[in-house]
């Protein structure tokens, strides 16, 4: 039976430190692309569920009998930057309300920011509600 003496055997890992180390170098990149990718989509999908929630809240508001200030103020409560339009701007009793918000966000990842159109992206939501 042959052994191996430690030597020889420092000598067989040692030849696969450096593969390993160059790998692990081609692989970061893409795995931080990916991972600031997913922050990046979670961070749209997230300010577009304020928008709807914020529009929802505003129609609520303008068919109850809100006026534009009103819903102005229930819009901003979720968050200050966001931009608010109302059609009619004086809600009359039977007909629908439309209340449309608009936020912009920022792309941070420089790669991810080529597929979309514009940087910062601007997310949407509407609500439609009969005023009572």
């Amino acid at each position: 039976m042959m052994k191996w003496s430690k030597r020889g055997k420092h000598r067989l890992l040692r030849g696969t430190e450096g593969a390993t180390v160059v790998e692990f170098a081609i692989i970061v990149p893409v795995l931080l692309l990916i991972l600031w990718g997913i922050v990046d989509f979670g961070n749209v999908y997230y300010q577009l569920s304020i928008v709807n929630e914020a529009a929802r809240e505003g129609a609520r508001v303008a068919g109850v009998g809100g006026t534009l200030q009103s819903v102005t103020t229930a819009v901003k409560n979720f968050n200050n930057s966001l931009q608010v339009n109302m059609s009619p701007s004086t809600p009359v009793s039977g007909q629908n309300v439309t209340v449309t918000v608009t936020n912009s966000v920022q792309i941070i990842t420089p790669l991810i920011s080529v597929f979309f159109p514009s940087n910062p992206f601007t997310v949407t939501g509407k609500s439609i509600m009969r005023v009572e």
